[in-house]
């Protein structure tokens, strides 16, 4: 029996799965997976986490298939996206890698920024520290004595694609994740190379998502128990393969995913760019798409900060749930802004921080933790606009990630988007998504839409509609918690804290 192997290298956590046909779960093996975070704002992990834990986890999916009968038609990979991995001419890590939340760049982006426009044109990308450009010209200008002997600077998905094929290859939805890439005409661009500063030799090659990047090595077949030359797929960033994962393939629907931050994702035909430039576009996992996409940038993160907050360092996800359920709608006024780690869509506010609002003494813990859902769902509905604004108004929103687990975050959700929400019977979206594009990749599957529904048969595993009082508190709120912001970025208040 023909199965599909996916291999999910996320923030917190790495997943390697083993399918079935119908996306049915055999097997999963999991670790944990968190960075450094330091006070001086960088986040940082050790290359070498990644070759010491993937290949046993492949061996238990292996291990697991054999016992099952089950064939592996190939490994399809996704990652999180826009970290940071120098490395030699040896192929051994320079430095620890920079991950996509790190913030020591901000004063360079800051300095680049007068560029924004034209390279928000060509890549579809504001400047970002978020982003891998910023963090490679960091990389020349301090730490030159680990840039001159860099020889490739990879993501975590060229580093751990090398690691199985002995290639450095990267598809175009993490290319279009480092503003030095083409969007329109998916290549590496000489005039943003020049302007960030790197070297194109020290780039990988490009390849288009849901390829094969190659074939297992003999030294990885030996060392996870899979045979040699099984094709490995590059399924597409994180976000791209949630998508998938969630059934966008038109401009009816948004995807919601909520891990470590939260991506509002639309399907688009072609580039749209936003004229504010509050909105991200890249490549899509779908062939020939493109997809926009508007970020709260720490929400299911912040979810773990609250619990080990209110626990004295647990992480019983569900009893702060209950908690948060004791407060009302608007948890009696409080306010809560989740840029714990700067403000993604629609300002891109390095600077930003997370604030509460309101507080009194008859503030209660159950206040708190319900603030924080609904702090989280109102940032994500200032996304949400954006991407309606560019891809049309959705009839509904399809939620993924591990906050959805929780039916009062998606009750928050829907009262706040005021659409719809969908939430199906499998939550790994990204690892359906990988699976997906592993199906069409082995000829499993027609195409990525019949692969779809052949995972969701039965559709909508639950939805949640708006309450028309509890969307119209929100609406309130909102409006008060953009105007919290807007006074707090305020360049006479920010000059305070300098």
């Amino acid at each position: 029996m023909p199965g599909i192997l996916t291999l999910d290298l996320g923030t917190t956590s790495l997943k390697a799965t083993l399918f079935d046909q119908d996306a049915r779960t055999l097997h999963l093996e999991q670790r944990a997976s968190a960075p450094d975070y330091h006070g001086d704002g960088r986040v940082e992990q050790d290359p070498e986490f990644w070759p010491s834990h993937v290949p046993g986890m492949l061996r238990g999916c292996a291990e697991a298939a054999q016992a099952l009968g089950v064939k592996p038609a190939c490994l399809a990979v996704t990652a999180q996206r826009s970290s940071l991995i120098a490395v030699d001419r040896e192929d051994r890590p320079l430095h620890p890698a920079i991950m996509w939340q790190d913030g020591r760049t901000r004063a360079l982006a800051e300095q680049l920024a007068q560029a924004d426009p034209w390279v928000y044109r060509r890549t579809g990308l504001r400047v970002s520290p978020v982003f891998s450009a910023v963090k490679m010209t960091w990389l020349r200008r301090h730490r030159p004595e680990v840039w001159s002997r860099t020889a490739r600077l990879l993501g975590v998905q060229d580093w751990v694609l090398h690691l199985l094929t002995g290639r450095y290859l990267t598809d175009h939805t993490f290319a279009s994740r480092t503003n030095l890439f083409d969007l329109e005409r998916r290549q590496w661009d000489p005039e943003l190379l020049a302007l960030f500063e790197v070297d194109a030799d020290k780039l990988c090659g490009l390849m288009a998502p849901g390829d094969a990047a190659g074939g297992l090595t003999p030294a990885m077949a030996e060392a996870t128990g899979l045979p040699a030359g099984l094709p490995v797929v590059s399924a597409g960033g994180d976000q791209q393969c949630a998508a998938l994962g969630l059934g966008l393939f038109s401009h009816d629907t948004v995807v919601a995913n909520t891990g470590t931050g939260s991506y509002l994702i639309g399907h688009a035909g072609k580039p749209v760019l936003d004229p504010n430039m509050g909105l991200a576009c890249n490549v899509s996992a779908v062939p020939g798409a493109w997809i926009v996409e508007a970020a709260v940038l720490t929400t299911g993160t912040l979810y773990r900060w609250l619990a080990e907050l209110l626990q004295g360092g647990g992480t019983d996800f569900e009893a702060v749930g209950r908690e948060a359920a004791q407060s009302p709608a608007g948890a009696h006024g409080l306010l809560f802004l989740p840029h714990f780690q700067g403000c993604g869509a629609p300002h891109w506010d390095a600077q930003a921080r997370g604030a509460w609002f309101n507080l009194s003494l008859g503030t209660g813990r159950a206040d708190l933790a319900r603030s924080v859902l609904e702090g989280i769902a109102l940032a994500m509905k200032d996304g949400l606009e954006l991407v309606e604004d560019a891809c049309g108004r959705a009839a509904a929103v399809s939620v993924a990630g591990g906050l959805t687990r929780s039916a009062l975050f998606n009750r928050i959700q829907s009262d706040a988007f005021g659409r719809t929400v969908v939430r199906f019977q499998d939550d790994e979206a990204t690892s359906r998504g990988a699976w997906i594009a592993g199906m069409v990749a082995a000829g499993l599957a027609e195409d990525h839409a019949a692969a779809f529904r052949r995972a969701n048969p039965a559709g909508a595993a639950a939805t949640w509609d708006p309450d028309p009082a509890t969307r119209e508190l929100y609406r309130r709120q909102r409006r008060q918690a953009q105007g919290l912001y807007q006074a707090l970025a305020a360049p006479a208040f920010r000059e305070l804290f300098r």
